[in-house]
């Protein structure tokens, strides 16, 4: 009994400290990154990075999965004791970024989709997929960039076309409109609306209806549909306490969501008890070493009242 109640002790200090384990990055030599704990024991040895610029080595990583450029190693995330998970796409055309919680990774040549927690929702079985929007994915197998006419923006051709959900399944597009949600293809069938709501998030969601037009004379609308979205792509986690809301415009029919780190005044966070209602924006903070882009919050009713001023 006294050896199966020390057992117990030592499995809930160790699950205790692994979840107050603090991580940071560590630079060496100018181009070598790296990540430390906060007794300095190193998780991910340095190796070289492109740059270190963008890297404050004081800075918390507060993530499930952390991200290191390696010059020659590409774009790779890590899990908390420093695992290799997956290579992400080009960081270039921004696929090293998350969209609605998700990650498009790379494996033997395909691509998928992989959560904030690390896992790979959608296995890398195409030769393209999009990153999530509106709840959605899409992919084509067989297909190839067409380069006789733009080899800088060469567009795909070709192959077999489809759409996931966020679980990674199939999608299957109707012959006709059943949601007022639902998303016209080029091919005018339609994709089933992918969000679903219990009550309190329906409540989140009511809020920003409620405001829909006075975010829209605030914002404007750049699109001709002239019709706004608001959409709840992420719920409360460990290391990010809120629901994200993300807005969509209509642009020929189609969901365009606003960029979800660069597009400000245009996402939301809203605390997890449903109290505080936030609008999004980002700063640029300058250091002496390096510059970085700080997420700032004002509350959703102080910033529509302030721009009516």
């Amino acid at each position: 009994m006294k050896k199966k109640f020390s057992f117990l002790f030592i499995l809930l200090y160790s699950f205790c400290f692994s979840q107050t384990e603090k991580l940071f990055y560590y630079i060496e030599k100018d181009s070598l990154l790296g990540v430390k704990n906060q007794n300095g024991k190193i998780i991910v040895p340095a190796d070289v990075t492109w740059s270190t610029i963008a890297y404050n080595d004081t800075a918390e990583i507060k993530s499930n999965i952390f991200l290191l450029s390696l010059k020659n190693k590409g774009d790779l995330y890590f899990d908390r004791k420093g695992h290799f998970l997956f290579e992400t796409a080009l960081a270039a055309l921004g696929y090293s970024d998350f969209h609605e919680g998700y990650i498009l990774y790379e494996e033997g040549r395909k691509s998928g989709l992989a959560n904030r927690l690390g896992n790979k929702i959608i296995p890398a079985q195409y030769d393209y997929i999009s990153p999530m929007n509106f709840g959605f994915a899409e992919y084509c197998n067989g297909c190839y960039r067409d380069t006789s006419e733009d080899e800088e923006h060469a567009p795909l051709v070709g192959g077999v076309w489809g759409f996931v959900d966020r679980n990674g399944e199939e999608i299957k597009t109707t012959s006709k409109r059943n949601h007022p949600k639902d998303i016209e293809t080029k091919e005018h069938t339609f994709i089933p609306y992918q969000f679903r709501y219990n009550k309190k998030e329906q409540k989140i969601l009511a809020f920003f209806e409620k405001r829909k037009n006075q975010i829209i004379k605030i914002n404007g609308l750049n699109c001709s549909d002239q019709t706004l979205f608001f959409e709840i792509v992420e719920k409360p986690s460990e290391f990010n306490p809120f629901y994200k809301i993300k807005t969509y415009e209509l642009c020929d029919k189609f969901p365009n969501g606003a960029d979800e780190t660069y597009s400000d005044f245009k996402n939301f966070k809203v605390s997890d008890d449903g109290k505080n209602y936030y609008v999004i924006y980002t700063d640029l903070v300058n250091h002496e070493k390096y510059s970085e882009y700080i997420e700032r919050k004002i509350l959703v009713d102080d910033w529509i009242k302030s721009n009516q001023k």
